[in-house]
């Protein structure tokens, strides 16, 4: 199975697997079928992602902390997934959309021991449901 992750919206994420080959749309060379997630997203500014900078601080154990983050175009009932541009340390991310053009972003504390977390930039990119 290839999987070739080109950038966060500026080109598709594309899956493919088989004996034929296709050609992507920014060049190179793709074995088997191509899937374009990137067609059913909803843009933010720019035609990117949204981002925001977040200091999610100290959290215990068992603990969590969330944040909303803006994502023009986001309806509920849509997909929407996470990143942040530090080790999570053992967190885990959960991003759902709460409200029209709103994403909350949860990390939750499994690891055992207490996460601190330094500011950093946060990514929200939603797929529109069909």
């Amino acid at each position: 199975m290839a999987i070739i992750v080109e950038s966060w919206m500026g080109e598709d994420l594309d899956l493919g697997v088989g004996a034929t080959s296709k050609t992507h749309a920014s060049g190179g060379t793709l074995p088997g079928h191509q899937i374009s997630l990137s067609t059913f997203s909803v843009a933010g500014a720019s035609g990117n992602a949204s981002s925001a900078v977040w200091d999610p601080g100290t959290i215990a154990n068992g603990g969590s902390e969330s944040t909303t983050i803006d994502v023009p175009g986001a309806a509920l009932g849509d997909f929407a997934i996470a990143s942040f541009s530090l080790d999570l340390q053992g967190l885990g991310t959960h991003a759902y959309v709460s409200a029209p053009n709103v994403v909350t972003v949860l990390l939750m504390n499994l690891s055992g021991g207490v996460v601190n977390l330094s500011s950093g930039t946060l990514k929200v990119l939603v797929f529109e449901t069909r």
